[in-house]
């Protein structure tokens, strides 16, 4: 038996930092997928094989090591459930290091496998809610906003606590231009928390401004008005700025997106100090990284 998964990455167009804070997020799931084989075996050694290396480790001494952490984080979860070692082999389309959401994707990839192999039978809203809870126990931080997206495919319509994941059918392209540098998800969190550390009141009134940009920017994606959701990115990218996230690198990237004429808004996607800017709409004149929203989030086979 082989049991085939993939997920694709993902994008916040709308709603960072507001939705880890219970605000609401739009986030697509874009055409550059993490793909998963998962092959049992006959003893009890778990073998991870991926562009980032190898580890082969008894199923009795599971334990989270990088940069296999989001995988073990998954195995070990459900390590009473497992009664035999597997082989899994873990292909990717991108980059870690580009803000694609790495470990959402190989998170969800990585359970829909599993819980195949397990002949466990989870709706899609159960399963980001496990992957979810994964991701977090690995980071200490995170929404769950990415999960959705991996999950669910097209653009998504989010919010951690009330639980939301609405998918929305669209499917508008997007320009999206890596930084050349990437900061850690925690690091830029923990130094925004610092920032605003004795400004508690101001803080929370970028993150409503920012909870509004995204419930205004669902509200457009659903009447199609993609100009509406361009001015809301835009007014959002100055919120991020507002929050110390952004560089004068990322800001060049934003103002020649700009100026391109099928370029309707342009903003950091994801939490800053680098990774990428998302553009909505076409540009020709800048060095990007194609990608088109995804038609559908995880997939699972058994061959």
């Amino acid at each position: 038996m082989l049991i085939k998964a993939s997920a694709p990455g993902s994008l916040m167009l709308l709603g960072e930092y507001a939705v880890l804070q219970g605000g609401q997020a739009l986030v697509c799931a874009v055409e550059k997928r993490i793909y998963v084989s998962l092959k049992p075996r006959v003893d009890d050694q778990i073998k991870l094989i991926s562009d980032l290396g190898e580890l082969t480790i008894p199923l009795s001494q599971l334990e989270i090591i990088p940069p296999f952490q989001f995988v073990l984080a998954t195995l070990k979860k459900y390590r009473k459930l497992i009664k035999q070692g597997c082989n899994i082999t873990i292909q990717s389309e991108f980059s870690d290091k580009i803000g694609l959401a790495s470990s959402a994707a190989v998170t969800v990839a990585v359970l829909a496998a599993l819980t195949a192999w397990l002949e466990l039978s989870y709706s899609p809203l159960q399963l980001i809610r496990e992957a979810r809870h994964i991701v977090q126990s690995v980071q200490g931080v995170g929404s769950g906003a990415d999960v959705a997206a991996c999950v669910l495919g097209g653009m998504v319509a989010y919010r951690k606590n009330p639980f939301i994941a609405e998918r929305i059918e669209c499917f508008h392209p997007l320009t999206l231009v890596y930084s050349g540098s990437k900061t850690p998800t925690v690091i830029a969190i923990n130094q925004v928390n610092k920032y605003f550390s004795s400004k508690s009141i101001l803080f929370k009134q970028l993150l409503r401004a920012i909870t509004i940009c995204a419930q205004q920017g669902i509200a457009a994606v659903k009447a199609e008005n993609f100009t509406e959701l361009g001015h809301l990115m835009t007014i959002q990218q100055g919120l991020m700025t507002a929050l110390s996230v952004n560089t004068p690198h990322l800001q060049a990237i934003i103002e020649k997106l700009m100026i391109e004429p099928e370029i309707l808004g342009a903003k950091i996607s994801g939490s800053g100090l680098g990774d990428c800017v998302v553009g909505l709409g076409t540009a020709k004149d800048i060095e990007q990284i194609p990608i088109a929203i995804a038609t559908q989030g995880v997939r699972c086979e058994k061959i």
